[in-house]
């Protein structure tokens, strides 16, 4: 078994066979370079991507595959930031087939759901939209008749989007019994497919009594368990209902609070060279991601920064857990949540430029040794 791959004709790539993340970012890079010296015969009309980067991303998948590195695919194929608005793409349908034919069922269960916890709170905001009706945004140079066109779009493609969503249970089905899957799995998709079908999010029992404060706050938002950090946010609207809607009203602001916590210089910097950069949006699900890592972790990294874990493989960013407040209340309540608007304080800690991140967390980038393009 040899310890390259082909990246175009003769030209060969080493893997380091430690993350496909990188390895996958210097095999571009190895493209690229070929491109730069003349070295390949691009066909005409093709682009370099189509003809060479991706059938070599292929070749190093099963160079993972071959040696059994499932762990590896599986934190690459796993999404926490994106939004999924249709089935998945080709390769990961391959990726979760192969998965379960090497009989590892499990990871394949979890990079169904995770697709799926993705994409069901667009569906659930989407019907929100539809229920509160236009809303015209008073802005300079503001259009209605172009926002009315752009709501009536979006609206329209609701019908389409739950026969879509459906058909995906359905075939995660399929995969979760060849899979093994428990018949707890199973009951679980049953319940989210019959949501989904009938466009209603289940509540059941009396509301919890409790006050919402920072420690209930944390408790509500847990860790991330084995399906990962997408699969927690899919859980966190119903956990939240199960309260009262003053503290589910409670837990926005205290969200905000955590994330101002984090809206520091060195942080930023992590987030920076962990992902190999990091833009104003980037950085914001980057501290929501903090956030649903748990209370220890998150309150550990804003003591040391420099003492953050470099070897997670799943670090995302999580927009989307701004939205859960608002689909807990609904499911409460049946009332939209009016939202406070709360803005971020000024970027807490020494103004830093970007060559100054890596000095400024010496630890973590030697742990990164000097690769910082990991989750780019």
């Amino acid at each position: 078994m040899t310890d390259e791959i082909v990246a175009y004709g003769p030209h060969m790539f080493r893997p380091r066979f430690k993350d496909l993340a990188k390895d996958h970012d210097r095999l571009e890079d190895r493209i690229i370079e070929l491109s730069d010296q003349s070295l390949l015969t691009k066909d005409k009309g093709q682009s370099l991507y189509g003809q060479f980067v991706w059938p070599a991303a292929e070749r190093l998948l099963d160079a993972y595959f071959t040696r059994g590195l499932y762990a590896e695919i599986e934190a690459y194929h796993t999404y926490t930031g994106e939004i999924a608005f249709g089935w998945p793409y080709d390769t990961l349908r391959r990726v979760i087939d192969r998965l379960v034919e090497a009989g590892e069922g499990p990871r394949a269960i979890r990079l169904w759901r995770n697709h799926l916890a993705l994409m069901k709170p667009h569906f659930w905001f989407l019907l929100d939209a539809r229920k509160r009706g236009f809303e015209p945004v008073d802005y300079v140079g503001a259009d209605m008749d172009e926002q009315r066109a752009n709501y009536a779009q979006m609206i329209g493609g609701i019908d389409a989007m739950k026969a879509d969503l459906l058909a995906m249970m359905d075939a995660a089905r399929d995969c979760l019994l060849r899979a093994g899957a428990t018949e707890g799995q199973l009951a679980r998709l049953a319940s989210d497919r019959a949501e989904i079908a009938t466009e209603t999010r289940y509540t059941s029992g009396k509301p919890d009594p409790r006050p919402m404060d920072e420690n209930l706050f944390w408790e509500v938002i847990g860790t991330p368990g084995a399906d990962g950090v997408a699969a927690q946010i899919d859980a966190l609207p119903a956990r939240l209902a199960q309260f009262k809607a003053p503290a589910i009203k409670a837990f926005d602001p205290l969200l905000h609070q955590m994330d101002a916590r984090a809206y520091r210089s060195d942080i930023w910097a992590l987030a920076y060279l962990l992902r190999g950069g990091c833009s104003d949006d980037a950085f914001a699900g980057f501290r929501c991601w903090l956030i649903l890592q748990g209370r220890a972790r998150f309150e550990a990294t804003l003591a040391d920064p420099d003492g953050f874990d470099v070897t997670d493989s799943n670090i995302g960013e999580c927009g989307t857990l701004w939205d859960v407040p608002l689909l807990a209340h609904e499911m409460r309540t049946g009332k939209v949540m009016k939202r406070k608007r709360l803005l971020l304080p000024d970027l807490a800690g020494p103004a830093l430029e970007e060559e100054d991140f890596a000095s400024h967390l010496p630890k973590v980038a030697a742990a990164l040794g000097g690769d910082t393009q990991r989750h780019a």
